[in-house]
């Protein structure tokens, strides 16, 4: 395989979890120098969880160069963000160039989701870990002057999904050994995928007088409004009114708290954080990261002792209209 990977090839790696990808990804970098771009958002060796990283690791030691927030651990229901990230690390990456994929590859939405990775990257070599034939579908991007290269595994088995999980709440606590409780002025700082933030600040008072219950944080973008609340209200209808919008988005701040958020500082990815204060003026994140000009919010939430679980704002989001 050595030779089939030049100094200037683009080599993509796509296999089913535990087939050795990374493995084998790790042996050829330590040989072949260049990058390596990890975008296994759940079992990330490369950069934190949950995100899609370039750089390169020199004994044991790692260089990022490049990262990109998914927010979630899996691709399924975020392919555009892997595909987003995968296209932020590719921009001005060196060569040789290794690119490890996530375990996903049954089904049709997993075929699909692989495909468009290989048409965006659009790597020389495309090398297939498989066992049973499992990925014989993608020996048709030889057709497109692609080298593929197929690679038999006869080890059995996987890790159990526990060990999994437990090296990514280890990921996860050494990554926030040394953070701190940073805050925010959010009106000095964009908040993406959510429109928590966005934009007029509402008078909590009013709002709490209203629906009989603590508002925490609210904002008012026509045509809708944002609260985040202490507990469900029984009726929303009345401040919907109030407010002369047509719908109201109500947030339970239990739910909120310890989301992860992706922090950035212009272009530069700068590190990973988790939401522990919110007003309707200003935000407050654990993190190791100093300064940030956006956050992007993430689909989990993440514990201090690195135990982590999804928190999906669609699925918490109370929507009604007058």
């Amino acid at each position: 395989m050595l030779q089939r990977i030049s100094p200037r090839s683009v080599a993509l790696f796509v296999g089913a979890t535990d087939t050795g990808k990374t493995t084998l990804i790790r042996e050829l970098h330590r040989r072949l120098g260049g990058e390596v771009i990890d975008a296994d958002v759940g079992q990330s060796w490369l950069g934190p969880p949950t995100c899609v990283s370039r750089g390169s690791l020199t004994n044991e030691h790692t260089e990022i160069r490049a990262s990109y927030f998914v927010g979630d651990i899996s691709p399924r229901g975020n392919f555009l963000q892997v595909l987003t990230g995968a296209a932020h690390c590719l921009r001005d990456a060196p060569r040789p160039l290794l690119i490890d994929t996530d375990g996903y590859i049954m089904g049709e939405a997993a075929r699909a989701y692989k495909s468009e990775l290989i048409r965006l990257v659009q790597p020389d070599v495309l090398v297939l870990l498989q066992r049973a034939g499992e990925l014989n579908y993608y020996k048709l991007y030889a057709r497109y002057g692609i080298t593929v290269i197929e690679i038999p595994v006869t080890h059995g088995g996987s890790k159990p999904r526990e060990a999994r999980i437990a090296a990514r709440e280890d990921a996860f606590r050494r990554y926030f050994q040394g953070a701190a409780l940073r805050h925010w002025r959010l009106a000095e700082l964009g908040v993406e995928r959510t429109l928590i933030g966005h934009g007029e600040p509402l008078d909590v008072t009013l709002l709490s007088n209203l629906l009989a219950c603590s508002v925490l944080a609210a904002w008012r973008l026509p045509p809708t409004a944002t609260l985040v609340v202490e507990r469900w209200p029984f009726s929303v209808l009345e401040a919907q009114r109030a407010l002369g919008v047509e719908s109201l988005s109500v947030l339970v701040w239990g739910e909120l708290k310890d989301s992860l958020v992706g922090c950035w500082a212009g272009t530069r990815f700068e590190g990973l954080g988790t939401v522990q204060e919110l007003s309707s003026e200003t935000i407050g994140i654990w993190t190791p990261v100093e300064r940030a000009s956006v956050i992007q919010w993430g689909s989990l939430k993440v514990f201090p002792d690195g135990r982590h679980l999804r928190a999906s704002l669609d699925v918490q989001a109370y929507q009604g209209r007058a």
